[in-house]
């Protein structure tokens, strides 16, 4: 029963469009606001007592061990023919939820939709090191962007530094953390870069320490992609400041791809980072 409840649930929220669903409870209810591309919607709250339930079930089903309720967690519930990323959070009302949704598999459409053919697609398939930065808000498709890239690559070793895995990508051999059993981010660099990449894919570059490993494998001599959390391309610069890399190192920092939406569709655009930091730098 619960099992199907949840189904459904997931169900009406995949199909109408939603990319991300957060659960807010408090002493009664548990607020249930949805994110779309037109930004932010309330639904219908759900009882405190069904909603634990909910948190029951999808914690059994990601992996998320209860005895670890009172600290943030993280995992990938199984969907068919497509994903979710949960996310958990102690409250004051017990554990806040969040859901984002993602295709099990991503295809080359997306990169090739949004990315120019040639003066995009063919540069990036030509490079041999440097850092390209995928950047953009909430919800503006980083992570659909930055598997679509991996996808788009032919004829390239792509290895990619994952927490947790979320889409399947044919061909690209994913890494996924565990710090716990000590492969750290800082642990598996070192082994990527003894297994001959041309690529490696990054998640999320949110500590100095990614920041540091990334610009590193670059200047090795490797292409290497990460996303980043910023509203324009300056911010991208402020952020790569304010994680310890200098003018120096944000040389091998080649381009970004920002993407932003407006009016309910995701636009791009690709500037030459080099150029631009000089201005920031």
């Amino acid at each position: 029963m619960l099992r199907e409840l949840v189904s459904q649930l997931i169900q009406r929220f995949a199909q109408g469009g939603v990319t991300d669903v957060h659960f807010v409870p408090d002493e009664q209810m548990a607020r249930v606001i949805c994110r779309t591309a037109d930004g932010l919607k309330e639904q219908e709250a759900i009882p405190f007592n069904q909603y634990s339930s909910i948190v029951s079930h999808i914690r059994y089903e990601s992996n998320l061990k209860e005895q670890n309720e009172r600290i943030p967690q993280s995992g990938v519930y199984p969907v068919d023919q497509s994903g979710m990323r949960v996310s958990i959070l102690p409250s004051r009302h017990g554990d806040a939820m969040s859901w984002r949704f993602y295709r099990a598999v991503v295809s080359s459409e997306i990169a090739s939709t949004l990315l120019n053919p040639i003066e995009d697609l063919e540069w990036l398939q030509q490079q041999s090191h440097g850092c390209i930065i995928i950047s953009g808000t909430t919800g503006a498709g980083k992570t659909t962007m930055l598997y679509s890239l991996m996808a788009s690559m032919e004829g390239k070793r792509i290895i990619s530094v994952e927490d947790p895995v979320e889409c399947t990508v044919p061909g690209i051999l994913q890494l996924e953390l565990n710090e716990k059993a000590g492969f750290d981010a800082t642990r598996c660099f070192e082994e990527i870069l003894r297994a001959d990449p041309d690529w490696i894919a990054f998640g999320e570059v949110r500590t100095a320490e990614a920041a540091r490993l990334s610009i590193n494998a670059a200047l090795s001599g490797h292409v290497v992609v990460f996303t980043l959390h910023a509203g324009t391309v300056n911010e991208v610069l402020l952020r790569l400041k304010s994680l310890g890399i200098s003018g120096e190192e944000l040389a091998v920092c080649k381009k970004i791809i920002h993407l932003y939406r407006e009016e309910g569709h995701v636009h791009c655009t690709v500037e030459n980072l080099t150029r631009t930091a000089n201005v920031a730098f």
